[in-house]
Protein backbone atom coordinates (compact mmCIF):
# COMPACT_ATOMS: atom_id res chain seq x y z
CA UNK A 1 0.00 0.00 0.00
CA UNK A 2 1.15 3.35 -1.30
CA UNK A 3 1.62 6.12 1.55
CA UNK A 4 -0.13 9.05 1.36
CA UNK A 5 0.03 12.40 2.81
CA UNK A 6 -2.10 13.47 6.04
CA UNK A 7 -4.69 15.32 4.14
CA UNK A 8 -5.16 13.05 1.66
CA UNK A 9 -5.93 10.24 4.16
CA UNK A 10 -8.19 12.70 6.11
CA UNK A 11 -10.43 13.22 2.67
CA UNK A 12 -10.15 9.67 2.16
CA UNK A 13 -11.29 8.34 5.17
CA UNK A 14 -13.94 11.56 5.63
CA UNK A 15 -15.55 10.57 2.01
CA UNK A 16 -15.68 6.70 3.38
CA UNK A 17 -17.59 7.53 6.47
CA UNK A 18 -20.15 10.04 4.58
CA UNK A 19 -20.58 7.37 1.32
CA UNK A 20 -21.25 4.81 3.99
CA UNK A 21 -23.59 6.33 6.15
CA UNK A 22 -23.83 7.23 9.66
CA UNK A 23 -22.53 9.65 11.61
CA UNK A 24 -18.63 10.44 12.69
CA UNK A 25 -19.73 8.75 16.64
CA UNK A 26 -20.70 5.56 15.22
CA UNK A 27 -16.91 5.06 13.27
CA UNK A 28 -14.02 3.86 15.14
CA UNK A 29 -10.64 5.81 13.92
CA UNK A 30 -7.23 4.59 14.89
CA UNK A 31 -3.83 3.34 14.37
CA UNK A 32 -2.31 -0.62 13.74
CA UNK A 33 1.07 -1.69 11.60
CA UNK A 34 -1.29 -4.68 10.84
CA UNK A 35 -4.79 -3.29 9.43
CA UNK A 36 -6.65 -6.58 8.41
CA UNK A 37 -5.66 -8.61 11.68
CA UNK A 38 -6.61 -5.60 14.03
CA UNK A 39 -9.76 -4.98 12.10
CA UNK A 40 -10.84 -8.90 11.48
CA UNK A 41 -9.23 -9.99 14.44
CA UNK A 42 -9.19 -7.76 17.52
CA UNK A 43 -12.49 -5.59 16.32
CA UNK A 44 -14.31 -8.75 15.10
CA UNK A 45 -15.73 -7.28 11.69
CA UNK A 46 -17.09 -9.54 9.33
CA UNK A 47 -15.20 -10.37 6.48
CA UNK A 48 -17.87 -9.04 3.98
CA UNK A 49 -20.91 -6.27 4.27
CA UNK A 50 -19.20 -4.48 6.58
CA UNK A 51 -17.79 -0.89 6.10
CA UNK A 52 -13.99 0.38 6.55
CA UNK A 53 -10.92 1.79 5.66
CA UNK A 54 -7.46 1.87 5.96
CA UNK A 55 -4.22 4.21 4.54
CA UNK A 56 -0.44 4.51 5.18
CA UNK A 57 0.73 7.55 6.40
CA UNK A 58 4.43 8.37 6.00
CA UNK A 59 5.30 7.97 9.83
CA UNK A 60 3.83 6.85 13.05
CA UNK A 61 3.45 10.72 13.99
CA UNK A 62 1.48 11.37 10.94
CA UNK A 63 -1.00 8.44 11.79
CA UNK A 64 -1.41 9.28 15.23
CA UNK A 65 -1.99 12.55 14.20
CA UNK A 66 -4.68 11.95 11.29
CA UNK A 67 -6.22 9.65 14.22
CA UNK A 68 -6.87 12.17 16.34
CA UNK A 69 -7.88 14.74 14.22
CA UNK A 70 -10.57 12.21 14.02
CA UNK A 71 -11.34 11.33 17.49
CA UNK A 72 -10.85 15.53 18.77
CA UNK A 73 -12.31 16.94 15.59
CA UNK A 74 -14.70 14.93 14.51
CA UNK A 75 -15.85 13.07 17.66
CA UNK A 76 -15.10 9.49 15.88
CA UNK A 77 -14.78 7.00 18.68
CA UNK A 78 -10.97 5.99 19.69
CA UNK A 79 -8.86 5.97 21.95
CA UNK A 80 -5.44 8.64 22.30
CA UNK A 81 -2.32 6.47 20.58
CA UNK A 82 0.98 7.02 21.65
CA UNK A 83 4.18 6.52 19.04
CA UNK A 84 5.22 3.37 18.17
CA UNK A 85 7.54 1.56 16.25
CA UNK A 86 5.70 0.49 12.57
CA UNK A 87 2.14 2.26 13.35
CA UNK A 88 2.11 3.23 10.51
CA UNK A 89 -1.54 2.31 9.20
CA UNK A 90 -5.03 4.67 10.14
CA UNK A 91 -8.15 2.54 9.88
CA UNK A 92 -11.70 3.40 10.48
CA UNK A 93 -14.89 1.27 10.70
CA UNK A 94 -18.69 1.68 11.18
CA UNK A 95 -19.27 0.21 14.93
CA UNK A 96 -21.94 -2.46 14.76
CA UNK A 97 -23.19 -4.53 17.74
CA UNK A 98 -20.88 -7.28 17.04
CA UNK A 99 -17.74 -5.19 16.55
CA UNK A 100 -15.29 -4.57 19.70
CA UNK A 101 -16.01 -1.87 20.58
Amino acid sequence: MAEKGMSAIIQDIEDHIAGHGGIPGEWYVSVTDAPKHTLFKVHQLKPSGEAWISRKATSELQAIEVSEYFRTVQKTRGTQVEASVGRVFVYAYKMKPHTKP
